[in-house]
């Protein structure tokens, strides 16, 4: 069988130039390559999609932690990655830097890491932050290993923007060490959930997802049992939106009207 990136660049999705944001689960396609006698190599995946994007390109990986809102120390270098191989395999690599939110930072590579390395704004999600760039840059997203828009954060983005009952503004400080080492007091804001509203998402947003399938604005291959999803931030944008001011965000979210 090809290689996982042979396979990808046959797809088409991605051209050069493309700012990428990519979502991962790396266990199913390590099966695969195990079951062919070979080892998956994520540094591969992630040389395959510098070479598909180009020097005009960019590359987000999410290096999320949540860590800082139990008040555990914040270290830029340090603090480990919660969301899977591909983007520990990022973050350990020379050519990529880690941006600055505690929360929801990201490993960055290409030609607007600069200007997402740059970005200081306190909040998670929201106007001024790296989830609105990718809307105003026509950023796409390529999810491996998972439903179509499971661990696709973006949605918290568009929930704060429109407004939703089920969330609100949260400040988290404490002990921040940047790429520096500097060390220094810090307060940082997440879109939480109101959990007396109990607010739980159906099955990986299947519904929303569903119907963006439909629309032909998610699309979908198997590379063997593997699967795989493609989609411009734009498209969800809209789907997201629709949903919450037309659908009580109905095909995201299970929660108690209050």
């Amino acid at each position: 069988m090809e290689a996982f990136g042979t396979w990808l660049k046959k797809q088409g999705w991605i051209k050069r130039g493309d700012c990428i944001y990519v979502v991962s689960d790396m266990l199913e396609l390590s099966k695969v390559y195990r079951e062919q006698g070979s080892k998956l190599s994520p540094d591969e995946i992630i040389d395959t999609l510098q070479e598909m994007v180009g020097e005009e390109g960019t590359l987000l990986f999410p290096t999320f932690n949540w860590d800082f809102c139990r008040g555990v120390a914040y270290d830029s270098c340090k603090t480990p990655v919660r969301t899977g191989a591909l983007p520990k395999a990022a973050l350990r690599r020379s050519d990529f830097s880690r941006t600055a939110h505690p929360l929801y930072s990201f490993a960055v590579w290409g030609k607007k890491s600069r200007e997402l390395l740059q970005n200081q704004s306190r909040n998670a999600f929201g106007p001024g932050t790296i989830f609105e760039k990718m809307l105003m840059w026509d950023a796409k997203v390529l999810v491996i290993g998972l439903p179509a828009l499971s661990g696709v954060t973006y949605i918290h983005h568009v929930e704060q923007m429109v407004g939703v009952p089920y969330r609100y503004n949260k400040e988290f400080s404490g002990d921040y060490t940047d790429s520096e080492g500097r060390m220094s007091r810090q307060t940082y804001c997440m879109y939480v959930r109101d959990l007396d509203m109990d607010p739980r998402h159906i099955n990986g947003f299947e519904p929303l997802a569903e119907i963006m399938q439909k629309e032909g604005s998610i699309i979908d291959a198997d590379y063997d049992v593997v699967p795989c999803h493609y989609l411009r931030i734009s498209d969800l944008d809209e789907a997201v939106r629709q949903d919450i001011l037309e659908n009580d965000s109905g095909n995201m979210y299970h929660y108690n009207h209050l």
